[in-house]
């Protein structure tokens, strides 16, 4: 029997923050979405955000997250792992699109040491929410 037997685990995004817009420099926005897959034991979830259409984001500081999210991207029982995987592209009409870095992070062991906020700088400089190009938060909570 798993250590996590009868425990629960919901992951909340919470907010995302984009650096460099991959647009040419005359331009002032680019158009991006995400796409979001939790996984933990045989259990997964896959989300678009936004649901339809896309968000205009700036590389400038003051227009560059996307905040208050706070949407459950995974709730479901505890498997022996939980894996957290985002990624983002911005939308080009003439060209392919371009395409974030992928974030990906997965979890082991007992469950209630996944719990709190994964956010950038709270582990330093390698935090794995700390991506070149964007940065992701997220909270875990386990029950």
């Amino acid at each position: 029997m798993s250590a996590n037997a009868g425990k629960t685990v919901r992951v909340i995004l919470r907010w995302i923050q984009v650096l460099d817009k991959l647009e040419p420099v005359y331009k002032d926005f680019g158009e991006f979405f995400f796409r979001t897959r939790v996984s933990s034991g045989n259990h997964a979830e896959e989300y678009r955000l936004p649901e339809e259409g896309h968000w205009e984001v700036s590389d400038h500081p003051r227009f560059n997250k996307i905040d208050k999210i706070d949407l459950i991207i995974f709730e479901g029982p505890a498997g022996d792992s939980l894996t957290v995987e985002l990624v983002g592209e911005e939308i080009d009409q003439m060209s392919s699109n371009d395409r974030l870095e992928k974030y990906s992070r997965t979890f082991t062991g007992d469950a209630s040491t996944w719990a709190g906020r994964q956010s950038p700088g709270d582990e330093g400089a390698e935090d794995p929410e700390n991506l070149p190009n964007w940065r992701v938060c997220y909270d875990i909570e386990v029950v």
